[in-house]
Formats: C-alpha cells, structure tokens, sequence
C-alpha cells in the first residue's frame, strides 16, 4: 500500500500557509473537506506537526491550525521526516531463503538502495520551503488559469485546504 502520509500533511501545511496570508482560520474540519477525508485522519497528523514546531494549535471558538515559524523557515524534508518517522520507503525481506549469491546478499543490497533512495528524497525536499511550495503553486494555477489584471489572483482562497 502506498503511503500517503507525507503528500497529505505537505498539503495541510501548505493549505495553512495560503489560508493564513489570506487571514482565514484553519481548522481540522476545514483541512478534511479540503482533502476528502476524515478529521481524524487531519489530527492525527497535526500531532507530530505541531510537535515538531511546523504547526500550532489552538481550541476554542477563535483558535484554529497556524504555522508555527515563518514559511520561509518550513523546509519539506521537515514535514517529511515529521510524519514518516523512521519508517523506509520500502522494506526489506528477510524471511527469505539466505543461500548462494542473491539469496545471502539481496537484503543487504536493498538497503544500501533504499538508503541512498532515502537520501536523495531527503536532499531534494530539503531545498524547497513552503514559500517555494506556495509560489510554485501560483504559477502553475497561472499557467492554467491566468490572473487577473491587476496581478491579484481572486482563486487565492481555493487552495485554502484544498
């Protein structure tokens, strides 16, 4: 099964960055129907978010989800290494056969590969921030839909959560 847990909470935290500058409240129930799926699903990812200091939250008819640090200071390799913990991309058998050349090697081939896949993912995500991430997002609603003449984009409030 693939897992979707880092695509998920980038887009959470993206949707909090766009609906703060746009000044509108975020909430758990708000993420959900912008990501056709559960509250509970959203709160279960906010928690390690908001632990490692990427989101903050707060109860209460005023409170809401909130970056916790500016978006310029929110790498994705954060929010990646947030969520998925030490979890790999891919595990490795080890209930298999160990005898002659593939046998007593593969496991220790896969996760020299899975390492370095890991790796690379890791160095990637950890040159793009979520202001990288919100103004990729602008030009490709810009390539798609264009803006307005005035250079203000009125569809702004669409990514809010979605």
């Amino acid at each position: 099964m693939i897992d979707t847990r880092f695509s998920t909470a980038m887009q959470i935290v993206i949707s909090v960055a766009v609906n703060d500058e746009a000044g509108l409240r975020t909430t758990s129930q708000s993420l959900a129907e912008g990501l056709d799926t559960n509250s509970s699903f959203v709160r279960k990812l906010l928690t390690p978010l908001s632990d490692s200091g990427i989101l903050s939250t707060s109860a209460g008819g005023k409170g809401g989800i909130r970056l916790a640090r500016p978006r310029n200071e929110i790498l994705l390799s954060q929010i990646y290494a947030s969520v998925t913990g030490n979890k790999k991309l891919w595990a490795t058998r080890h209930e298999i056969p160990h005898e002659g050349l593939v046998g007593e090697n593969i496991g220790d081939l896969s996760e020299y590969l899975c390492d370095r896949a890991e790796q690379a993912v890791v160095d990637m995500l950890g040159s793009v921030t979520i202001e990288d991430s919100v103004a990729e997002l602008r030009r490709l609603d810009h390539e798609k839909h264009g803006t307005a003449s005035d250079g203000h984009d009125p569809r702004t409030s669409r990514y809010a959560a979605g």
